[in-house]
């Protein structure tokens, strides 16, 4: 009885140690940084030549038939043994990896980098010529009026290109 006794005293005080115990910012921080890790999906195994992901099957605008129109597969449970338990059983997708709304699937590592090149660099210049030029109209109008525009920080380097295509990784 006073065993039992003690070992609930302990428990009690035990908790009452972690309650009052605060974070410190390290732990705060890594406490952040597991919340952003995803717990579900699995990491995908390695194709070679190949960029992997996980696409939903729920996303009108990015489906999985667009995927499939501009060049992406589906990643196949015979493909990837040990992934025998994520197989989908049924429907459209059957035989496919998946996991809830997830499936598995892959693109040839050249034709992804050309589709982020497009999306990661090309349009962002574009976007930037586009402001480059506003702010030329600006200044060409106040210089009509006999004023002066300041651009300020950073709008004199906008649109610096870059000389070779970036190098997107697998």
């Amino acid at each position: 009885m006073a065993g039992e006794r003690e070992a609930a005293e302990r428990a009690a005080s035990d908790r009452e140690n972690s309650e009052e115990r605060e974070l410190n910012e390290d732990e705060r921080l890594e406490l952040f940084r597991d919340s952003l890790q995803q717990s579900v999906l699995p990491d995908l195994p390695h194709f070679p030549g190949h960029h992997v992901f996980w696409a939903t099957r729920s996303n009108a605008r990015d489906s999985v038939q667009w995927r499939l129109r501009i060049g992406y597969s589906l990643i196949r449970v015979e493909d990837c043994p040990g992934f025998e338990s994520l197989a989908v059983t049924s429907g459209e997708y059957a035989g496919v990896i998946g996991v809830n709304e997830m499936i598995a699937m892959k693109i040839p590592i050249s034709l992804y980098n050309r589709y982020m090149y497009e999306v990661h660099h090309r349009m962002p210049l574009q976007e930037e010529e586009k402001v480059r030029h506003r702010v030329d109209a600006v200044k060409a109008d106040a210089r009509t009026r006999g004023t002066t525009i300041d651009e300020g920080d950073g709008m004199a380097d906008i649109v610096q290109r870059a000389k070779s295509m970036p190098a997107f990784s697998e």
